[in-house]
């Protein structure tokens, strides 16, 4: 593990691009709703890189960026205003219930939930049946956590007492910009890292070490999404830095997976899974 020369804190050199993009993303996301870019490019960017910002809180949620608690803890507080919730909110439903139970009943994103015919419905209707699950069956993190995990509960705490106050005052200062320019970003972000793991597990070997996800392995797209399309990879080391996930797809999962699960880019996979019905044990 490198530490940074002039950056002695951070665990990867890589995470300079992941700084980098939360910084770009609050950038974006002030320029839009002050109206100093208003550009359609500028203002799609902000979309794009909002999901990426949701990637970002997800891989530092699994491996902290910095070395030093104070650091992480203050990153957290610019990383939501990027991702568009507290960082400490993914915890159970993705920490605990996705790694945990994967594709249980005790998972939010299972994908038993979505059981239409046309799996272009399954894809647009699945987030929000795991959004609705979440909000049914998880339990009250700030509880639970404030007796079995005091240094957890007073972070999350601290992030919600200074989220949702700056987001009230900001919806007073400019509600439409608001809800357009910060509100849709982050909601529709976090919809799609949602969606995605339908994606990612439908119709695959639950009960399989290797094939129980679906990888996409372009470079472009990993550049951009931080090596989120090694989904097994990650699966099998959830703590593993995501710069370290591309050598150990190569390595240790293809000459082991079956090959159909790997995908060179998210485009073909998406336009594979609208053409193929759910397999019938899905239904």
């Amino acid at each position: 593990m490198r530490i940074v020369p002039h950056f002695p804190r951070l665990r990867h050199r890589a995470d300079l691009r992941t700084l980098g993009f939360v910084a770009l993303e609050l950038g974006l996301l002030a320029g839009t709703w002050s109206g100093g870019i208003r550009h359609p490019l500028w203002v799609a960017a902000s979309f794009f890189f909002a999901f990426v910002c949701c990637i970002i809180a997800h891989n530092h949620m699994h491996l902290p960026l910095f070395r030093d608690r104070g650091w992480n803890r203050a990153f957290q507080l610019f990383l939501m205003f990027g991702s568009g919730q507290p960082p400490t909110g993914i915890i159970t439903a993705h920490n605990e219930r996705h790694h945990g139970h994967p594709e249980s009943e005790h998972d939010f994103v299972r994908t038993s939930l979505a059981n239409f015919r046309s799996n272009a419905l399954n894809l647009l209707a699945f987030p929000f049946l795991s959004i609705a699950a979440m909000y049914r069956e998880k339990p009250n993190d700030l509880v639970r956590w404030k007796s079995t995990r005091p240094h957890l509960y007073r972070q999350a705490l601290l992030e919600r007492l200074v989220f949702y106050p700056v987001l009230i005052v900001l919806l007073f200062l400019d509600w439409r910009a608001t809800l357009l320019f910060l509100l849709l970003p982050w909601v529709i972000a976090q919809l799609c890292l949602v969606g995605v793991n339908l994606l990612q597990h439908q119709d695959c070997d639950t009960e399989s070490e290797y094939d129980h996800s679906r990888n996409v392995t372009g470079r472009i797209v990993n550049w951009l999404l931080l090596n989120n399309g090694y989904h097994t990879a990650h699966h099998l080391r959830p703590a593993m830095h995501w710069s370290l996930l591309p050598a150990f797809h190569r390595d240790h999962i293809v000459p082991r997976m079956n090959p159909a699960l790997d995908h060179r880019s998210f485009l073909g996979l998406l336009i594979e899974r609208l053409r193929r019905p759910p397999a019938p044990h899905a239904r």
